[in-house]
Protein backbone atom coordinates (compact mmCIF):
# COMPACT_ATOMS: atom_id res chain seq x y z
CA UNK A 1 0.00 0.00 0.00
CA UNK A 2 1.14 3.81 -1.29
CA UNK A 3 0.39 6.70 -0.15
CA UNK A 4 -0.22 9.72 -2.25
CA UNK A 5 0.33 13.36 -0.95
CA UNK A 6 -1.35 16.25 -2.50
CA UNK A 7 -1.81 19.90 -1.99
CA UNK A 8 -4.56 22.28 -2.73
CA UNK A 9 -3.68 25.91 -3.19
CA UNK A 10 -6.92 27.36 -1.88
CA UNK A 11 -6.42 31.20 -0.55
CA UNK A 12 -8.49 32.72 2.07
CA UNK A 13 -10.92 33.86 -1.05
CA UNK A 14 -11.91 30.26 -1.37
CA UNK A 15 -12.99 29.09 1.50
CA UNK A 16 -17.07 28.27 1.73
CA UNK A 17 -17.53 30.70 3.74
CA UNK A 18 -16.63 33.35 1.82
CA UNK A 19 -16.96 32.67 -1.68
CA UNK A 20 -18.86 29.56 -3.86
CA UNK A 21 -21.50 28.19 -1.83
CA UNK A 22 -24.50 29.45 -2.52
CA UNK A 23 -25.85 29.45 1.31
CA UNK A 24 -22.69 29.69 2.93
CA UNK A 25 -20.34 32.05 1.08
CA UNK A 26 -20.43 36.10 2.28
CA UNK A 27 -19.35 36.75 -1.48
CA UNK A 28 -21.84 36.23 -4.17
CA UNK A 29 -20.21 34.10 -7.38
CA UNK A 30 -23.38 33.44 -9.54
CA UNK A 31 -20.71 32.62 -12.39
CA UNK A 32 -18.13 30.24 -12.27
CA UNK A 33 -15.60 32.24 -14.27
CA UNK A 34 -13.81 34.88 -12.46
CA UNK A 35 -10.95 37.74 -13.26
CA UNK A 36 -8.02 39.39 -11.73
CA UNK A 37 -7.26 37.46 -8.94
CA UNK A 38 -4.35 38.59 -6.73
CA UNK A 39 -3.31 36.23 -3.91
CA UNK A 40 -3.16 36.92 -0.18
CA UNK A 41 0.12 37.86 1.46
CA UNK A 42 -0.53 34.83 3.83
CA UNK A 43 -0.89 32.88 0.74
CA UNK A 44 2.86 34.20 -1.35
CA UNK A 45 4.15 33.66 2.55
CA UNK A 46 2.51 29.97 3.03
CA UNK A 47 4.02 29.33 -0.38
CA UNK A 48 7.39 30.26 0.16
CA UNK A 49 7.61 28.32 3.49
CA UNK A 50 6.22 25.41 1.31
CA UNK A 51 8.90 25.67 -1.27
CA UNK A 52 11.25 25.29 1.21
CA UNK A 53 9.55 22.11 2.44
CA UNK A 54 9.41 20.87 -1.35
CA UNK A 55 13.03 21.48 -2.56
CA UNK A 56 13.55 18.36 0.20
CA UNK A 57 10.08 17.12 0.47
CA UNK A 58 8.95 13.34 -1.35
CA UNK A 59 6.75 13.79 -4.69
CA UNK A 60 3.48 16.15 -4.03
CA UNK A 61 0.96 16.61 -6.32
CA UNK A 62 -0.26 20.00 -6.30
CA UNK A 63 -4.09 20.93 -7.22
CA UNK A 64 -4.11 24.47 -8.71
CA UNK A 65 -7.29 26.95 -8.93
CA UNK A 66 -6.89 28.08 -12.66
CA UNK A 67 -7.95 31.64 -11.42
CA UNK A 68 -4.44 31.81 -9.64
CA UNK A 69 -2.46 32.42 -12.66
CA UNK A 70 -4.17 35.44 -12.82
CA UNK A 71 -1.35 36.46 -9.81
CA UNK A 72 2.01 37.25 -11.11
CA UNK A 73 3.72 37.39 -7.65
CA UNK A 74 1.72 33.58 -7.58
CA UNK A 75 2.49 32.31 -10.77
CA UNK A 76 6.75 33.52 -9.98
CA UNK A 77 6.62 31.37 -6.76
CA UNK A 78 4.78 28.32 -9.09
CA UNK A 79 7.80 28.98 -11.21
CA UNK A 80 9.88 27.73 -9.37
CA UNK A 81 7.98 24.38 -7.76
CA UNK A 82 7.41 23.38 -11.59
CA UNK A 83 11.78 23.38 -11.68
CA UNK A 84 11.95 20.68 -9.21
CA UNK A 85 10.99 17.13 -10.46
CA UNK A 86 9.29 16.25 -7.21
CA UNK A 87 6.08 18.47 -8.49
CA UNK A 88 2.90 17.61 -10.62
CA UNK A 89 0.06 19.89 -10.82
CA UNK A 90 -3.36 19.22 -11.57
CA UNK A 91 -6.91 20.78 -11.11
CA UNK A 92 -8.81 22.24 -8.02
CA UNK A 93 -10.86 24.26 -10.75
CA UNK A 94 -11.27 27.50 -11.71
CA UNK A 95 -12.62 29.83 -9.29
CA UNK A 96 -13.62 27.48 -6.22
CA UNK A 97 -17.28 27.27 -6.98
CA UNK A 98 -18.51 24.47 -5.12
CA UNK A 99 -20.59 22.86 -7.96
CA UNK A 100 -22.51 19.84 -6.40
CA UNK A 101 -23.73 22.75 -3.61
CA UNK A 102 -25.34 24.16 -6.41
CA UNK A 103 -28.09 23.43 -8.63
CA UNK A 104 -27.15 20.92 -11.28
CA UNK A 105 -25.73 22.19 -14.09
CA UNK A 106 -23.77 19.70 -16.69
CA UNK A 107 -22.93 22.91 -19.22
CA UNK A 108 -21.25 25.11 -16.98
CA UNK A 109 -19.36 23.00 -15.51
CA UNK A 110 -18.16 20.86 -18.40
CA UNK A 111 -17.49 24.42 -19.37
CA UNK A 112 -15.64 25.30 -16.18
CA UNK A 113 -13.54 21.81 -16.38
CA UNK A 114 -12.41 22.54 -20.17
CA UNK A 115 -11.32 25.93 -19.39
CA UNK A 116 -9.36 25.09 -16.34
CA UNK A 117 -7.61 21.95 -17.97
CA UNK A 118 -6.93 23.95 -20.92
CA UNK A 119 -5.21 26.58 -18.98
CA UNK A 120 -3.46 24.83 -16.14
CA UNK A 121 -2.45 22.28 -18.82
CA UNK A 122 -0.54 24.48 -20.81
CA UNK A 123 0.91 26.43 -17.87
CA UNK A 124 2.20 23.09 -16.32
CA UNK A 125 3.24 21.45 -19.23
CA UNK A 126 5.28 17.72 -18.76
CA UNK A 127 4.27 18.20 -15.16
CA UNK A 128 0.33 18.12 -15.98
CA UNK A 129 -1.53 15.22 -14.68
CA UNK A 130 -5.48 15.50 -16.28
CA UNK A 131 -6.66 14.31 -12.19
CA UNK A 132 -9.27 16.74 -10.20
CA UNK A 133 -10.74 17.75 -7.16
CA UNK A 134 -13.87 19.34 -6.46
CA UNK A 135 -13.93 22.45 -4.39
CA UNK A 136 -15.03 21.98 -0.98
CA UNK A 137 -15.16 18.32 -1.59
CA UNK A 138 -18.31 18.76 -3.10
CA UNK A 139 -18.91 16.37 -5.54
CA UNK A 140 -21.62 14.42 -6.72
CA UNK A 141 -22.61 11.73 -9.28
CA UNK A 142 -23.96 14.16 -12.06
CA UNK A 143 -19.77 15.72 -12.43
CA UNK A 144 -18.79 11.92 -13.63
CA UNK A 145 -19.83 12.35 -16.64
CA UNK A 146 -18.65 15.95 -17.46
CA UNK A 147 -15.01 15.17 -16.35
CA UNK A 148 -14.52 11.78 -18.20
CA UNK A 149 -15.98 13.52 -21.35
CA UNK A 150 -13.06 16.65 -20.49
CA UNK A 151 -10.52 13.73 -20.74
CA UNK A 152 -10.09 13.34 -16.55
CA UNK A 153 -8.35 10.13 -15.34
CA UNK A 154 -8.80 10.11 -12.02
CA UNK A 155 -10.95 12.11 -9.32
CA UNK A 156 -9.84 12.87 -5.67
CA UNK A 157 -13.04 14.42 -3.86
CA UNK A 158 -14.81 11.69 -1.52
CA UNK A 159 -14.13 12.40 1.81
CA UNK A 160 -15.68 9.18 3.35
CA UNK A 161 -16.61 10.11 6.82
CA UNK A 162 -20.04 9.78 8.50
CA UNK A 163 -19.31 13.82 9.49
CA UNK A 164 -19.19 14.72 5.59
CA UNK A 165 -22.36 12.39 4.78
CA UNK A 166 -24.71 14.66 4.29
CA UNK A 167 -23.33 16.62 1.43
CA UNK A 168 -23.97 13.38 -0.54
CA UNK A 169 -27.12 12.27 0.98
CA UNK A 170 -25.28 10.03 3.00
CA UNK A 171 -23.97 7.63 0.15
CA UNK A 172 -20.17 8.13 -0.74
CA UNK A 173 -20.98 4.94 -2.87
CA UNK A 174 -22.78 6.34 -5.13
CA UNK A 175 -20.49 8.69 -6.42
CA UNK A 176 -17.56 6.23 -6.54
CA UNK A 177 -19.77 3.99 -8.73
CA UNK A 178 -20.58 7.23 -10.54
CA UNK A 179 -17.36 7.79 -11.71
CA UNK A 180 -16.07 3.95 -12.18
CA UNK A 181 -18.87 3.44 -14.16
CA UNK A 182 -17.10 6.49 -16.38
CA UNK A 183 -13.99 5.59 -16.53
CA UNK A 184 -12.55 7.79 -13.51
CA UNK A 185 -10.63 6.32 -11.33
CA UNK A 186 -11.55 7.60 -7.71
CA UNK A 187 -9.02 7.69 -4.62
CA UNK A 188 -10.62 8.95 -1.43
CA UNK A 189 -9.32 10.95 1.42
CA UNK A 190 -7.96 8.75 4.00
CA UNK A 191 -10.35 8.64 7.33
CA UNK A 192 -9.94 7.54 10.76
CA UNK A 193 -12.27 5.70 13.28
CA UNK A 194 -13.71 9.04 14.17
CA UNK A 195 -14.37 11.02 10.89
CA UNK A 196 -12.05 12.76 8.48
CA UNK A 197 -8.43 13.25 8.48
CA UNK A 198 -7.10 14.78 5.43
CA UNK A 199 -7.43 19.07 5.18
CA UNK A 200 -8.46 20.71 7.78
CA UNK A 201 -9.26 18.15 10.18
CA UNK A 202 -5.23 18.04 10.61
CA UNK A 203 -5.49 21.37 12.75
CA UNK A 204 -9.08 20.74 13.94
CA UNK A 205 -9.64 18.93 17.25
CA UNK A 206 -10.26 16.48 18.53
CA UNK A 207 -9.62 14.97 14.33
CA UNK A 208 -6.48 16.40 14.71
CA UNK A 209 -5.35 13.64 17.15
CA UNK A 210 -5.83 10.34 15.73
CA UNK A 211 -5.55 12.10 12.27
CA UNK A 212 -1.82 12.94 12.69
CA UNK A 213 -0.91 9.15 14.15
CA UNK A 214 -3.03 7.86 10.81
CA UNK A 215 -0.65 9.70 8.68
CA UNK A 216 2.37 8.57 10.38
CA UNK A 217 1.36 5.53 10.07
CA UNK A 218 0.05 5.80 6.64
CA UNK A 219 3.12 7.46 4.91
CA UNK A 220 5.96 5.14 5.00
CA UNK A 221 6.36 4.90 0.65
CA UNK A 222 4.89 7.38 -1.39
CA UNK A 223 3.84 7.06 -4.91
CA UNK A 224 3.31 9.76 -7.96
CA UNK A 225 0.96 7.94 -9.82
CA UNK A 226 -2.30 7.06 -8.00
CA UNK A 227 -4.01 5.97 -11.30
CA UNK A 228 -1.85 2.32 -10.24
CA UNK A 229 -2.23 -0.12 -7.13
CA UNK A 230 -3.18 0.70 -4.06
CA UNK A 231 -3.36 3.84 -2.82
CA UNK A 232 -4.24 6.05 0.13
CA UNK A 233 -4.91 9.79 -0.45
CA UNK A 234 -3.32 12.18 2.12
CA UNK A 235 -4.16 15.98 1.16
CA UNK A 236 -3.58 19.43 3.20
CA UNK A 237 -3.51 23.09 2.08
CA UNK A 238 -0.62 25.33 0.79
CA UNK A 239 -2.24 28.23 3.54
CA UNK A 240 -1.23 25.16 6.22
CA UNK A 241 2.45 26.34 5.96
CA UNK A 242 1.75 29.40 7.88
CA UNK A 243 0.87 27.31 10.91
CA UNK A 244 3.43 27.79 13.58
CA UNK A 245 5.35 30.92 12.16
CA UNK A 246 5.76 29.11 9.33
CA UNK A 247 7.37 25.57 10.42
CA UNK A 248 4.23 23.81 9.92
CA UNK A 249 4.87 20.47 8.49
CA UNK A 250 2.51 17.77 6.87
CA UNK A 251 2.88 14.89 9.73
CA UNK A 252 4.55 12.17 7.42
CA UNK A 253 6.69 9.23 8.83
CA UNK A 254 10.24 10.00 9.86
CA UNK A 255 10.95 7.99 6.61
CA UNK A 256 10.28 11.20 4.38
Amino acid sequence: MTSWLSVDTDDVIHLPSKRGHPHRSSVPMPEWRTEGYQASSRLLSATDHFIQWASRGPETTIFLIAEQLDCPEFTKRLDTLLSMPNILIACHGWGHRCWSAWPEDIVGFTEMLTAARDRISAYAGDSWRPWFRAPGGYISTWMAGPLAAAGFRLDSSVNPSRWVNRKMGGNWSKVQQSMEQCGVIERPWLTTSIGPACGPALSLFPFSIPARKAWKRNSVSVTNNPEIGETITLYWHLLDHERKSGRWKPPLAKSM
